[in-house]
């Protein structure tokens, strides 16, 4: 059986890097640094090669009934154009993420340096040109790539940062992806309260661990415009921001990092290692320098949503699983009421704005229903 009505998966990686660095660099003559790991992202040299994994996804979308994915670049070597041209192959399954991912190659390579100007110009081009196709920005906003630079970097300075990227996002009217760690958490509030039109994603959800999801869900919690990727949990966590006076199910999306397989890094979601559930990136040791299969996100995820279910309505259910990444990133659904709205136990004293819960535009298939008769 479907797990919902509608199945989005909000954080999905299926350009990924995975032509093997070592024999790219030999081919090229380049030694392989080990040291690299640790500066950031100067380790992904720019010339990995992005490898379309669209065909597993697939695969793993008519499995596990998922209807549709949102592209996330993220790493160096995928393009706004290589994801562009996944959404027009595939225009009922996919939409995307952009970012500076241009720029971040001629950064690498040496060609450029790093300006915000530059960053923001590659941006809107993409918005421009990608109308439709890109519904954010994200994973990660735009930032001087230098390690060394960037902790130099002040708290207002990296504040106006995100103010020009926010008013991109107004501008275009697409959500942005935050993804600046736990301890930026201020930074968040700032932003989500300055731009309370703007849907932002908070990315991973805090992590894969109680501590992790309470400051998350407490930093959501300032702003209903504010969400949280679910794909790494337990059930038993979803409690955590489902008893948050200030969050609920309406500020919860379902997004796992779905096949994020670079070279060096195996991407395992909780209890994929050992009890008690951990979550996150395994780095894999030099001896070991391929990953031999992708993990099976969605077939784990989906088991904590069954047993999500012996507590949780599926109306609510409805709305994590895709009916909330409906809203923010605005997809075509096939029917209209289709998710729970006008509800004052999930919407509060704001559930008249919730009618209807989708515009017209968004329904593939509309229909007339007849007059309330009170």
């Amino acid at each position: 059986m479907k797990a919902a009505r509608f199945v989005v998966d909000t954080h999905s990686h299926v350009t990924t890097l995975y032509r093997p660095w070592k024999d790219r660099l030999n081919e090229l003559g380049m030694a392989w640094d080990k040291g690299q790991h640790s500066k950031g992202f100067k380790w992904t040299h720019p010339t990995a090669e992005p490898y379309d994994n669209s065909p597993l996804c697939l695969y793993d979308m008519e499995t596990y009934d998922v209807d549709m994915c949102i592209l996330k670049p993220s790493f160096i070597g995928t393009t706004n154009e290589s994801q562009a041209e996944l959404v027009d192959k595939y225009p009922d399954k996919f939409r995307a993420m952009c970012s500076d991912q241009n720029l971040k190659i001629k950064l690498l390579s040496g060609e450029e340096e790093w300006t915000l100007e530059a960053a923001l110009e590659e941006v809107e081009a993409a918005l421009n040109w990608g109308k439709d196709k890109f519904v954010g920005i994200g994973e990660f906003i735009p930032q001087e790539m230098d390690k060394d630079k960037v902790q130099k970097v002040s708290f207002r300075e990296r504040f106006d940062e995100w103010r020009a990227i926010m008013d991109l996002a107004v501008k275009y009217s697409v959500t942005v992806d935050y993804h600046e760690g736990q301890g930026r958490y201020r930074l968040l509030s700032r932003v989500a309260a300055e731009y309370p039109e703007v849907p932002v994603i908070l990315c991973h959800g805090g992590g894969g661990t109680p501590d992790g999801i309470r400051r998350a869900t407490g930093a959501v919690g300032r702003s209903s415009s504010v969400y949280l990727e679910t794909g790494c949990w337990c059930a038993e966590y979803f409690e955590i921001p489902m008893k948050h006076p200030n969050v609920g199910v309406t500020q919860l999306i379902w997004g796992h990092d779905y096949g994020n397989v670079p070279q060096m890094i195996l991407s395992r979601p909780a209890s994929d290692y050992h009890p008690p559930f951990i979550t996150g990136h395994f780095q894999v040791k030099d001896q070991h320098p391929h990953v031999p299969y992708q993990t099976d996100w969605w077939g784990w995820s989906l088991h904590q949503i069954e047993r999500l279910k012996d507590t949780v309505t599926q109306d609510e259910i409805n709305l994590i699983m895709g009916g909330n990444a409906a809203k923010i990133f605005k997809l075509p659904v096939p029917h209209p009421r289709m998710f729970p709205s006008g509800r004052h136990d999930i919407y509060g004293v704001h559930w008249e704005k919730s009618i209807p819960f989708l515009p017209a535009e968004q329904i593939q298939n509309p229909d007339t229903p007849q007059p309330y008769r009170w």
